[in-house]
């Protein structure tokens, strides 16, 4: 198998005597651009590193293991599995929202107000030709967190598209530089964190959307955690799996009546919305099961 260069990011003392100690520590102790998170020390490392073009190449966050449930012992099994198979491997985080919302652009703008015209602004500003709204993501072509593991072939993509977006918001004219600083909540800290930070966030769909990167997924889906947001019905598991798998289907078929029978399924998701978000969400973009509490 070709060698893995898997590095958890740590920012401090605490986040490092968090880091497991089988993968590479990434220092960003120095956080020269904070509000970029792991986005700065990923770019930092490509930029000053040669890659072995057949090796691996992975950037975890601290949290890695919090919320995926996957150890050093199973990502390294999963690489050897993926060997073969794919130039990027895929390990989902909240794979319930993934599974739920059809991309991860109407899942932003639920939790951050106006990501998703940020996202389609910046996206026609870098000339990708991405109708947001149209994307259908799933476990097999995205994955938060930016919990990808990939060869030189796709990094190389990434720190393109990458550069791009740094300079588009830390050099280009306004609104740019203004919207990405914007600032927004983040679990339960309000206008904590950039909204730059979600927009790099979802750079992996656009990247294997564009350039068709042969993936693999680690699927955590039978024993991962589902978020309060769904409820606690023993059926919602099968229910968001199901969800997952129609728009895989779709965007490996193009039969629309993949993407209808996730619709008519999604609409079986009982969703429990804290009620400042349940104010902001369009009907139609949650199931009719949604209630705010």
């Amino acid at each position: 198998m070709s060698a893995a260069h898997i590095y958890q990011i740590f920012y401090d003392d605490r986040s490092r005597e968090s880091l497991d100690p089988a993968f590479l520590p990434l220092d960003n102790t120095r956080n020269a651009r904070s509000g970029w998170f792991e986005f700065w020390a990923i770019r930092e490392y490509l930029r000053s590193h040669a890659l072995s073009e057949q090796d691996w190449y992975g950037f975890l966050s601290p949290r890695f293991r919090a919320k995926t449930g996957v150890d050093a012992g199973t990502l390294g099994s999963f690489l050897e599995f993926s060997e073969q198979r794919g130039e990027v491997a895929l390990i989902t985080a909240a794979w319930d929202q993934l599974a739920y919302f059809q991309n991860p652009f109407e899942q932003g703008e639920l939790w951050h107000p106006g990501l998703a015209a940020l996202c389609q602004s910046v996206v026609d500003a870098l000339g990708l030709g991405i109708d947001l709204r149209g994307t259908v993501a799933h476990s097999g072509n995205f994955a938060y967190s930016n919990y990808v593991v990939a060869k030189p072939v796709y990094w190389r993509r990434w720190l393109a598209i990458a550069d791009e977006l740094f300079a588009l918001a830390e050099e280009g004219a306004d609104p740019y530089p203004t919207r990405l600083a914007m600032l927004t909540n983040h679990y339960s800290k309000p206008n904590a964190t950039p909204m730059k930070a979600f927009v790099q966030e979802r750079l992996p769909l656009l990247l294997i959307l564009r350039h068709g990167f042969r993936t693999t997924t680690l699927d955590v889906s039978m024993a991962g955690a589902i978020d309060p947001l769904f409820g606690t019905q023993p059926r919602t598991r099968a229910l968001l799996q199901t969800c997952d798998q129609l728009k895989r289907a779709f965007t490996e078929t193009r039969r629309a009546a993949c993407l209808e029978a996730y619709h008519t399924v999604r609409a079986l998701v009982p969703v429990r919305l804290p009620a400042a978000a349940a104010a902001r969400a369009p009907a139609d973009q949650l199931s009719q099961a949604a209630t705010a509490v």
